[in-house]
């Protein structure tokens, strides 16, 4: 996994790939915004860095959708932090911080480990919105 994607990066990836696949288009600056409850400006700032680093492509006006490179990334980072959030309980308050961030600190043998022991019905890249499981992340449940 892309050892630079931060718990911040990672929900910001993450809305653009929920709110794309809800809308069946590019995921609109607003839309991101209205997800993550931050404003327009701090998005469109976010998306520019992420486009740089080639895992969002965006259009001014148009929206932003993820490369295969992004999907892929955000995929595996949604995947572990579900597992951390199943591991420890999403009526945590609190936590969502820390199980990003647990979840990302997992090596690869670890999170494998741990998919089993929770028997967690995704395997090492989420499939959410395409399948969603009662497993899934608060996260993928409110998209």
């Amino acid at each position: 996994m892309d050892a630079d994607v931060t718990a911040s990066t990672g929900r910001y990836l993450s809305a653009v790939l929920l709110v794309s696949a809800r809308g069946d288009g590019p995921a609109r600056t607003g839309e991101v915004a209205e997800t993550l409850d931050v404003s327009p400006a701090s998005v469109t700032e976010r998306l520019d860095a992420l486009a740089e680093r080639d895992l969002v492509a965006r259009e001014k006006y148009a929206g932003a959708t993820l490369t295969d490179a992004g999907e892929a990334v955000t995929r595996e980072w949604m995947w572990r932090h579900c597992l951390a959030e199943n591991l420890v309980g999403s009526d945590a308050e609190g936590t969502d911080a820390d199980t990003a961030g647990f979840g990302n600190a997992l090596s690869e043998e670890a999170a494998t480990a741990l998919e089993a022991f929770i028997d967690h019905p995704c395997s090492e890249s989420c499939r959410a919105p395409d399948a969603e499981f009662d497993a899934c992340s608060t996260d993928v449940k409110q998209a």
